[in-house]
């Protein structure tokens, strides 16, 4: 068992991946980060900078934990960093069409 460790009598594996988690946790995650990058975006009307997505990742992480759900913070930013692109072209897309024209970050 050595990548397991033992916190508040309950056994954690410490390399544990995205793909280990459940549908509805990964859902949950997906949705707190989806929230917290669209809602920075919009208030912001520009992209996050570097220590801005640390501070998005640590709400998340928060927000994961007290759901008690075990997960590394490497997974989470992993997965975050695969999805930035996509949030952030679907909230441009809806810039353009609200503003009629081209919109430039």
């Amino acid at each position: 068992m050595k990548n397991h460790i033992k916190v508040n009598e309950k056994l954690l594996q410490t390399n544990k991946k995205w793909s280990h988690l459940r549908q509805k946790q990964k859902e949950h995650i997906s949705n707190w980060l989806h929230r917290e990058y669209t809602q920075f975006v919009r208030t912001h009307h520009r992209k996050p900078r570097k220590y801005e997505h640390d501070e998005i990742l640590h709400e998340v992480m928060n927000q994961i934990q007290e759901r008690e759900i075990w997960i590394p913070y490497d997974e989470v930013k992993k997965y975050y960093v695969s999805k930035i692109g996509k949030w952030f072209r679907k909230i441009e897309s809806e810039w353009e069409i609200q503003s009629g024209g081209a919109f430039h970050v």
